[in-house]
């Protein structure tokens, strides 16, 4: 997937974001200065936390993917903070995402919401945390507590334990994978199944035996 550059989406925060990497670099060799002229670990820890802040703040943000020139995913926050340590590039949504993810015809085939998320940037690689819930075209839905969605693959992955539920039955799982529009989907380790009964039915409950 092809990825827009921030300057198209974020225009009204460009400025910002300069005038804030001119004062992480002023901060920095500040930071040199002040560190020569005191040796209270306090004060020290103050200033490496300061430091350590984002080079960039956006609040309300929506951020559109696109494929071959048409809309493939679109994503809203509340607020996302942007970070470079040591080289690595990553944004931090400390208030959650909304994810839509679209086919050729632009209709939304999946959805995804998760309290807490990152993207590592080069990798292009997202990771959502805590009571992640994602929805496919058939009302498929998919419950964890942490995935990651590979953008360039268009895998989507997780190593926690996982929920399941379809029309006819609930499923878990530890270990997930899938396409991103979540319709081709299988466990690593199936644990159990719960079918849905029809009126009149007994729920049906099996262990399932791990692949």
């Amino acid at each position: 997937m092809s990825v827009p550059p921030y300057g198209q989406r974020i225009r009204r925060h460009v400025v910002r974001r300069g005038l804030l990497a001119l004062a992480a670099s002023c901060f920095g060799f500040a930071l040199c200065l002040l560190a020569s002229c005191t040796n209270d670990p306090r004060e020290l820890r103050a200033l490496v936390a300061i430091d350590n802040g984002p080079t960039m703040e956006v609040d309300s943000l929506c951020i559109d993917y696109t494929e071959h020139g048409r809309l493939s995913s679109r994503i809203f926050t509340p607020k996302m903070q942007s970070y470079d340590r040591d080289g690595v590039l990553y944004d931090e949504f400390l208030e959650g995402i909304d994810v839509k993810v679209y086919n050729d015809s632009g209709r939304v085939t999946s959805t995804i919401r998760a309290n807490y998320a990152l993207y590592w940037r080069e990798k292009k690689v997202w990771e959502a945390r805590y009571r992640v819930c994602a929805v496919n075209l058939n009302g498929d839905t998919i419950r964890t507590e942490q995935i990651f969605w590979d953008q360039q693959a268009g895998r989507v992955y997780t190593g926690a334990n996982v929920q399941v539920r379809t029309k006819d039955a609930t499923l878990y799982g530890r270990g997930f994978e899938s396409d991103d529009r979540f319709e081709q989907w299988v466990f690593r380790e199936p644990t159990g199944l719960i079918t849905i009964p029809r009126p009149g039915e007994e729920p049906a409950v099996a262990p399932m035996p791990v692949i």
